[in-house]
């Protein structure tokens, strides 16, 4: 009897054993499916963290690569590719934030969506400018080309006249025949004498005749002597009337100048200039300037 009861309290220990140890295994079953969900669940997320880093990445350096490739062509599209960029850098600084924290992964991916959204407008929006400033530059180089051959003819025009005007000028250039440049001895009666003796010399005479010029115009004329000395400077005195002239852009200094209205009827001229002290000898030489042209010179030999 006493052998039964050993027997089944025995038994009852195994089973409650057995029992516990079901209870235990089913434990340890629960708890290995929740831990397996659970790093599924995480592998999961990591992979989507990842995910969404690397699209952030890839749309970095798209814009980055963008904003290269473009910058420098046009004042407005620099501007509006600085603020862009500026804009998606934010946004992505934002998500990677947001990214670091778990329970935040469904708003980030949120936000990377709209994300996704502002960076197609903007292409769209870079595009559509850079297909309009393509079209200004086409416009532009036409008008360009156009006003290139507008400032050619415009040349060829102004050249013309230039050169129609000189040939004006040229012949509306005075000339005279009957030059004389000669030395005058002044006699005690008044007397004028023609002396090439530098000694006897008091002044000097020039003397031209006027051809017809029918293109000349008519009125005011002046005339400028220059005699230049042997040594070839010109002989100039404010006191005895010299002083200086422009012919072109280049000055001049005169001997003395004179007045007188042309009527084209061939009339003479003529200069009388007392130097005011003596003259050396050697070979002086008279020129005429009128109209801003060298009209004519003389050679004049005192010994």
């Amino acid at each position: 009897m006493e052998k039964r009861q050993n027997q089944d309290k025995t038994k009852v220990f195994l089973i409650l054993l057995i029992v516990i140890l079901l209870i235990m295994n089913g434990f340890f079953i629960f708890h290995y499916v929740n831990t397996d969900k659970e790093l599924t669940a995480t592998t999961a997320e990591l992979s989507e963290v990842n995910e969404a880093k690397d699209e952030l990445n890839a749309i970095l350096e798209q814009t980055e690569a963008q904003v290269t490739e473009l910058k420098g062509k046009n004042a407005g599209l620099d501007s509006l590719l600085t603020e862009r960029n500026k804009e998606i850098q934010e946004k992505a600084a934002r998500i990677t934030s947001m990214l670091k924290d778990k329970n935040k992964l469904a708003a980030a991916q949120e936000e990377l969506q709209k994300l996704r959204y502002y960076v197609k407008k903007y292409q769209n929006e870079i595009a559509a400018l850079t297909e309009k400033n393509e079209k200004l530059e086409k416009q532009n180089k036409a008008i360009q080309k156009s006003l290139d051959e507008e400032r050619n003819k415009t040349e060829d025009l102004t050249m013309k006249t230039i050169v129609l005007e000189n040939k004006v000028n040229l012949g509306k250039k005075l000339s005279f025949t009957a030059f004389e440049a000669v030395g005058i001895h002044k006699r005690s009666s008044g007397r004028e004498t023609e002396t090439t003796r530098a000694k006897r010399v008091d002044l000097v005479k020039i003397t031209f005749t006027l051809d017809m010029n029918y293109v000349a115009d008519l009125g005011a004329k002046k005339f400028f002597l220059r005699i230049i000395t042997p040594e070839g400077t010109t002989i100039s005195n404010a006191q005895m009337g010299g002083g200086s002239f422009k012919v072109g852009s280049e000055e001049y200094l005169f001997t003395m100048e004179h007045d007188i209205d042309f009527d084209n009827s061939g009339q003479s001229v003529t200069f009388y200039y007392d130097k005011g002290g003596n003259w050396q000898e050697g070979d002086y030489k008279a020129e005429i300037y009128a109209d801003g042209f060298l009209i004519g010179s003389q050679d004049l030999k005192l010994r």
